[in-house]
């Protein structure tokens, strides 16, 4: 018997360990799945050799506080000069590949000089069909502090 498979969407089956019965229910998991591939892409980066996680994203996370937060905050360990947020992208964006989904990373520009490197995390739609298309207005936000 030759059974075709149907090729296997990591995000979809991520998000499909919520029991999700609302669109905000839809939106909360969503931004975690997110957070998670983005973890994942961040540590194949070699991202947490100089980077701690904390805040109230990572106690939900790592310990399931009943809490959300859709940013995601990390300081660095030591003091790095050349330190560049940026550098990591590619490995976030590959990982989301692998997982099914393509993304747009784009660097918040300060208004104001500070010790936090900053970027948003955002689906780019136009790439999926259009059951994807209410998630355009899903981001994360990635702040590293720099100042160790």
């Amino acid at each position: 018997m030759n059974r075709r498979s149907t090729p296997v969407n990591i995000f979809e089956q991520m998000l499909a360990r919520y029991d999700i019965k609302t669109d905000g229910q839809k939106k909360n998991a969503t931004h975690e799945v997110m957070q998670e591939i983005t973890l994942a892409g961040l540590y194949r980066g070699g991202f947490f050799d100089k980077a701690a996680f904390y805040g109230g994203t990572c106690l939900r996370i790592f310990h399931e506080l009943p809490r959300f937060c859709d940013d995601m905050h990390f300081s660095l360990i030591d003091k790095y000069e050349n330190f560049n947020l940026e550098s990591y992208f590619p490995s976030i964006i590959n990982e989301f590949k692998a997982s099914g989904r393509d993304i747009v990373i784009t660097r918040k520009e300060k208004k104001k000089e500070t010790t936090v490197e900053s970027a948003f995390l955002k689906d780019d739609t136009a790439v999926y069909d259009v059951k994807f298309k209410t998630d355009k207005d899903i981001k994360i936000k990635i702040e590293v502090d720099t100042k160790s």
